[in-house]
């Protein structure tokens, strides 16, 4: 079993809708902050791997919705690599309410490894094994 990277994360009043609850697309970019600090607990943070000339831009999305947060709660987003191919990798992220059994999101980010020219590359040796206890079954 991989691990999980926890994150938490504070919902702002910005993150709300005329609803007052999370507007669905925000819980998008609440994934990226979760994926982002993996990344940094990893060792590498998104700055670090654009300066060695590698960008993951996102490929695919997609998330599923069982509830809603709202204002002021306090989410826990658990972070994991679900696949982990030579130039992509799959970040699944569950978001949850507190320390409550199931979540209220889980959405999946597939990202590709390219060059500044955008031109498919091979996922750097250094990064695939800062990743590996995130990812199932391990790097490829």
């Amino acid at each position: 079993m991989p691990e999980a990277h926890l994150f938490t994360y504070r919902v702002s009043y910005g993150d709300t809708d005329r609803m007052d609850r999370v507007y669905y697309a925000n819980y998008l970019e609440i994934c990226e902050r979760a994926r982002g600090e993996l990344l940094r607990t990893a060792g590498f943070p998104y700055r670090k791997i654009e300066d060695e000339g590698f960008f993951f831009p996102v490929r695919r999305c997609r998330a599923r919705y069982f509830g809603w947060a709202v204002y002021d709660d306090l989410l826990l987003c658990r972070t994991r690599i679900t696949r982990f191919r030579h130039a992509t990798l799959v970040f699944a992220t569950d978001i949850f309410r507190g320390e409550s059994g199931k979540p209220l999101v889980s959405a999946e980010v597939e990202l590709a490894c390219v060059d500044a020219d955008g031109k498919p590359r091979l996922i750097p040796a250094k990064l695939r094994a800062s990743l590996a206890s995130y990812a199932e079954g391990g790097p490829c």
